[in-house]
């Protein structure tokens, strides 16, 4: 478990050498302890989240693809315009929208005020990306900016055909599945209606607005089948109210940033006092239980999960398992394993 207060985090200044790209921000998965660049195996995380503040005028980087990030932005404050190959799209306050791998985007605050947006990233170990704007590539491990010479596969390796050079034409990456237009991957919550959850005898009560999968993420599959890399949520709780019940994931990574309100975080060593601006991170095996701790206020919060494939979930107060799919709950009764085989 890891916690950061983000409006206490310093802001660190980017830009380019005119500041036609400019832009400040805090690496709130730095503080939480992640690596940058590095897989789950070598102290990264799943999902990187930072906030970014922008100003003016000023666009955050190039017009860029990724091969394989997906990036998704929530608009905190001001307002902005995202370029697309298909067009510049204004975007406002509280709205969502992400970028999938093959993409070409950029994201500019408007001429007249600052723009801050929160990015999440599922920072895989491995990408690349292509800059159309300049014919320009870049590796990311090692960090390295080029133009690509075409060469032919056995290049050095044996010998070249006689014109030296294969016929083949250099061309940027293009997504592997269809990619629905801008406007279908934009959505503001205030669209969404709330949906509540609610236990048989109301000890765990909530509301939530399932935004990746208003985007048109399939709920609980892999990129494969139509799912994202991570799933962002927005969650509700009256005060006093209970989410769900105390819990740990086999494999999933789930972080809570509270946008209002304050909560207690129950974990298996001790409980947390939350406000509005903490961001507090679980990996797998690290047991959690989110409660509203205000008599009179509501508490709203993101969680962001990194949707593995699979995963399991333990209860420790009942005792009790859980599988996401098939979702199947029960308790363990253990055995030998050759019980049944012989």
């Amino acid at each position: 478990m890891h916690k950061v207060h983000i409006p206490d985090l310093p802001w660190e200044e980017v830009h380019s050498p005119t500041k036609k790209f400019h832009s400040f921000f805090r690496n709130v998965s730095l503080a939480l302890s992640g690596v940058r660049n590095a897989s789950t195996w070598n102290g990264g995380h799943p999902f990187d989240l930072q906030i970014r503040r922008i100003p003016p005028g000023a666009a955050v980087c190039p017009f860029h693809l990724h091969v394989g990030q997906w990036e998704m932005f929530v608009v905190l404050a001001g307002s902005g315009t995202v370029r697309t190959s298909e067009a510049r799209t204004e975007v406002k306050p509280g709205e969502v929208f992400f970028h999938p791998p093959g993409v070409p985007h950029q994201l500019f605050a408007s001429p007249s005020q600052e723009l801050e947006v929160l990015i999440i990233a599922d920072n895989p170990p491995v990408d690349s990306c292509h800059y159309p704007d300049s014919n320009k590539w870049s590796l990311r491990p090692p960090g390295k900016f080029f133009r690509m010479t075409e060469a032919d596969y056995f290049d050095g390796e044996d010998t070249l055909p006689p014109s030296g050079h294969s016929d083949i034409k250099i061309a940027p990456p293009a997504s592997t599945a269809p990619v629905a237009p801008f406007a279908q991957r934009k959505v503001h919550p205030d669209a969404l209606a709330w949906e509540e959850f609610v236990s048989p005898k109301g000890k765990f009560r909530g509301w939530g607005k399932e935004l990746s999968v208003a985007l048109g993420a399939k709920r609980k599959a892999p990129t494969g089948l139509g799912g994202h890399p991570f799933d962002l949520e927005l969650q509700k709780l009256a005060p006093g109210e209970t989410g769900c019940p105390f819990h740990s994931h086999a494999a999933q990574w789930e972080l809570y940033y509270l946008l209002s309100g304050e909560a207690t975080m129950r974990t298996s060593a001790e409980s947390h006092h939350l406000r509005a601006g903490d961001a507090m991170l679980h990996p797998p095996g690290d047991a959690h239980q989110i409660r509203n701790a205000s008599a009179s206020d509501d508490l709203l919060y993101f969680v962001v999960a990194d949707n593995p494939p699979v995963d399991y979930r333990h209860y420790p107060d009942s005792n009790k398992w859980g599988l996401r799919a098939p979702r199947k709950f029960f308790r363990i009764a253990e055995l030998d394993y050759w019980d049944g085989e012989e």
